[in-house]
């Protein structure tokens, strides 16, 4: 038994554009990918969805998916992830479990308006894209789908990506007036430490390593597309070993969480019998990656 994975589809850059509006962007970017993903017939189990920066902490991105298309997700259990850049990655893993441990269907969305968060006048505005990715997860008498998982903390790198909007950000504002009405995302949006993230990538070997001890390894290697000279630096660490490593960064741009699926789907006519490996890092000083038989 296992899961299969269907439907995949994804927006990112000049795509959503139109979609990035003044008010409920995300929710925007999800509720178009979600029109070509979600299919008809047997009911979703459980709705996933991640974003990095929501469009407000309540009603969730999930709840106003929930609300909108309430007639088929009528029955369906709602599962918020704001976990940053690897919250994609988290919902594709417990969605395959969820399909498999109940023998059924979940609906997978991750979407950020990534850009969007950060400020203009930010080092990373240019860094960063907005995209949304989607995809169901069902339950299969067959031997495709999770092979493995894993998820590895690192000390002192938790500040790599910060976002300061929650409950201190009133001491921030109060000690920043004079931003606050032309550039609010200055001190409150999304920030990324350089030396932090260089730091953290320079654990991706080591994890690949330590995740391939445990099972196959994989025909196909999908990193987070953090930016296009770190992706570049790792394809020639990774070139020593026998995985076809995928580069998009030039093409996809940063798009947080949607960034994993967005590159999936725009090499899913390549996958099938193949072992590929989806893998994150970022926010929290976090690496996760899941292994799936397509």
């Amino acid at each position: 038994m296992g899961t299969r994975i269907t439907g995949m589809h994804a927006l990112f850059g000049k795509e959503t554009d139109s979609l990035i509006g003044r008010s409920r962007s995300v929710f925007n970017l999800a509720n178009c990918c979600l029109q070509d993903v979600m299919e008809e017939g047997s009911p979703y189990s459980h709705l996933l969805a991640a974003t990095s920066c929501p469009d407000s902490i309540s009603p969730s991105l999930g709840q106003n998916i929930n609300q909108h298309f309430n007639q088929v997700l009528a029955s369906s259990h709602t599962i918020d992830f704001v976990q940053g850049c690897t919250g994609g990655v988290s919902v594709m893993i417990m969605a395959s479990q969820l399909a498999e441990l109940n023998k059924s269907k979940v609906l997978v969305i991750a979407a950020d308006a990534a850009q969007k968060a950060t400020s203009v006048t930010s080092d990373v505005y240019h860094v960063f894209k907005n995209g949304v990715f989607g995809c169901n997860i069902s339950y299969t008498e067959d031997d495709k789908g999770l092979i493995h998982h894993k998820c590895w903390q690192y000390k002192d790198l938790h500040e790599v990506v910060t976002i300061s909007l929650g409950h201190d950000a009133d001491q921030v504002i109060i000690g920043n007036p004079q931003d606050m009405r032309n550039d609010p995302r200055k001190h409150l949006g999304l920030k990324l430490d350089n030396a932090l993230a260089l730091r953290l990538m320079q654990k991706a070997e080591g994890f690949y390593l330590n995740f391939i001890a445990e099972t196959d390894p994989p025909d196909i290697l999908i990193l987070h597309q953090v930016n296009v000279m770190i992706i570049n630096h790792l394809q020639k660490v990774f070139a020593k070993y026998p995985v076809n490593f995928i580069n998009m960064a030039e093409e996809t741009g940063n798009c947080g969480c949607a960034t994993t699926g967005i590159v999936l789907d725009a090499i899913k006519e390549k996958i099938l019998n193949k072992k590929v490996m989806l893998c994150s890092f970022g926010t929290g000083g976090v690496i996760i990656a899941g292994l799936w038989q397509f």
